[in-house]
């Protein structure tokens, strides 16, 4: 399934990139999503299981990642990740672990 197309098309002010395990390593992968925070700077973040979204302020190009084939181990590391990197920074993480993203937010 193309999601690149698919969210972006749903999203059209956000910058979509689709990510599968054999991208980076997974201590890799998490900084280089908490690089991505400190460039975008959202005032929180929506995770949705495998997808990640940088909620911006108005007229502000966003951020969306979505993590196709990790393992339900692998998600929970990478949310484990996200919240120690934004632990006392003014940055709010909204951790929806059981959402099905494609179905609830993406509509398929």
């Amino acid at each position: 399934m193309d999601y690149e197309r698919i969210i972006s098309e749903k999203f059209p002010n956000c910058n979509v990139e689709v990510i599968q395990p054999d991208f980076l390593e997974l201590k890799q992968l998490i900084e280089y999503i908490t690089d991505d925070i400190i460039v975008y700077g959202p005032h929180s973040i929506m995770v949705y299981n495998n997808m990640l979204r940088f909620l911006m302020n108005v007229g502000v190009t966003g951020k969306i990642y979505y993590l196709e084939g990790f393992s339900e181990e692998d998600l929970s590391n990478i949310h484990e990740g996200l919240l120690k990197f934004t632990w006392n920074k003014d940055v709010k993480i909204n951790l929806f672990k059981n959402a099905d993203p494609d179905r609830e937010i993406l509509g398929l």
